[in-house]
């Protein structure tokens, strides 16, 4: 009898399960969402809380919904900062700017500078020829008489 009413739950688990097209993985939410209590990734914590958001997920993915959707129920029940990574609209959309827009503007900026130096010389640089004017020349050969 024990057996018999294995199976059918078993049947009766395996329907919902086959009609999802595209299952969410569990790993991957895992990555992607944030223990609000240690402020790690799921994948990295072990605490309690985390512990629950897991069998949150977990149960989730039983309901066959998608990744999207897990995500979704998880900003709409602790907000944003459970995410692991910035969303890409909105105010959040400056945390992926800022930083790209600041590395540009420093290469930019590099680039300008060694240009400028590059090309540049002053009035007060010495000639490339490496030639010394008389009065150097004549003291560098005082000098290297007394040699």
């Amino acid at each position: 009898m024990r057996l018999l009413a294995a199976a059918v739950a078993a049947l009766a688990l395996a329907a919902p399960a086959a009609a999802c097209v595209h299952p969410a993985s569990q790993s991957k939410l895992e990555a992607e969402l944030v223990c609000l209590q240690c402020h790690t990734t799921l994948d990295e914590s072990s605490s309690p809380f985390a512990n629950q958001m897991k069998a949150d997920v977990a149960r989730q993915i039983a309901l066959c919904r998608s990744e999207q959707q897990i995500l979704d129920s998880m900003v709409a029940q602790f907000g944003p900062t459970v995410l692991s990574t910035p969303q890409t609209h909105g105010f959040d959309l400056l945390a992926w700017i800022l930083p790209l827009g600041g590395a540009l503007l420093g290469a930019a900026a590099l680039a300008a500078g060694a240009w400028h130096w590059s090309r540049g010389r002053g009035p007060h640089d010495p000639p490339p020829s490496g030639a010394l004017d008389p009065a150097d020349e004549r003291l560098v050969d005082e000098e290297l008489a007394r040699f």
